[in-house]
């Protein structure tokens, strides 16, 4: 239950993030600005979270009792001897929040916050230029005298993502494959038969998607595929590409984690000590934000539709999106 919590205000937080890959990766294969597509998944994932809040506060007043805060305190202690913790250390992290608001491209304005990350290291936590460098690679390494701290806060760097990395070239080889032979076109089709709404596109995208993270073990095969897949279906109803990117946002990213053999549900797995199946039950966010955004479609609710002018420009942005994986 204390996973399925962690894991509801995690993927909040990441729908919410323009640094975020996924939302970059669903936005960018949908042919929609990262400002306009978090804008699109606001609405659903702030109803989503206060219901998902509500729900876990019920039943936390279940188990309510003595709380013994003496790990908490243990641990801010711990961060606090180890680390100059202070407003400015936040600086590089708003500074590159502003630059997307701008609407600069992702790639080197992330890149510039690394550079940032790597000069505050050396002006704020006293590290040597060599090792603020060194961090991008290697994992951060300390010695707190604190397990739990111990535990989190060595590792990091590319080097330690190199085995989630396998994984997800692996499930990108596996996807492309499906997508090839028309595995996963051959499942669309089954929804598509029945797609003649706002309600049945949302539920069609994000069933595709959840495919993609069954078939393809990694959400990057469902984020790429699945636009590709349902873009045809939003031209066709004249609805706006922001809710193709939201629906398979929504669809790849908050089912993967409940997918034992996918590259989310491994990493969960792993980092939080709990088999995928034992929290996926507890993913409540997933499953308000999915239920929330299929009923409020059918309603016609946060649905956009496509202005005359704009038609041609979706078929345009529809034989980009299709071309794109063969280009690469």
């Amino acid at each position: 239950m204390t996973a399925g919590a962690v894991l509801s205000g995690c993927y909040f937080g990441d729908k919410m993030s323009p640094l975020s890959d996924s939302v970059i990766l669903a936005s960018s294969m949908s042919g929609v600005e990262i400002v306009e597509h978090i804008k699109g998944m606001l609405p659903i994932a702030l109803i989503s979270y206060i219901i998902t809040g509500i729900l876990f506060t019920l039943i936390g007043w279940h188990y309510a009792g003595n709380v013994d805060m003496s790990q908490v305190e243990m641990v801010k202690q711990a961060m606090q001897d180890q680390f100059v913790i202070s407003p400015l250390s936040f600086v590089p992290v708003l500074i590159v929040l502003a630059l997307l608001a701008m609407r600069l491209p992702s790639f080197p304005v992330i890149s510039f916050g690394s550079l940032l990350g790597v000069v505050w290291a050396v002006m704020l936590q006293d590290m040597t230029p060599v090792n603020a460098i060194n961090t991008a690679w290697a994992p951060f390494s300390i010695s707190s005298g604190v397990d739990f701290i111990d535990a989190i806060l060595n590792r990091g760097g590319m080097s330690s993502m190199l085995g989630s990395v396998a994984v997800i070239v692996f499930g990108l080889g596996f996807g492309g494959l499906l997508e090839k032979v028309g595995v996963l076109h051959t499942i669309a089709s089954l929804f598509e038969r029945r797609v003649n709404s706002a309600g049945s596109l949302a539920t069609s995208t994000i069933g595709t998607a959840f495919m993609g993270n069954v078939f393809g073990s990694a959400m990057y095969v469902s984020l790429i595929l699945t636009p590709k897949i349902c873009a045809k279906n939003y031209d066709r109803l004249g609805y706006q590409r922001k809710n193709l990117s939201r629906n398979a946002e929504f669809g790849g990213t908050l089912t993967s984690g409940m997918v034992p053999w996918s590259d989310n549900g491994i990493y969960m797995a792993s980092i939080l000590g709990v088999a995928t199946l034992s929290y996926a039950p507890f993913m409540w966010l997933s499953f308000v934000c999915i239920a929330v955004t299929i009923v409020t479609s059918y309603f016609g609710w946060f649905v956009d539709k496509v202005e005359p002018n704009q038609a041609a420009q979706a078929q345009e942005d529809t034989t980009a999106i299709a071309s794109a994986p063969e280009r690469a």
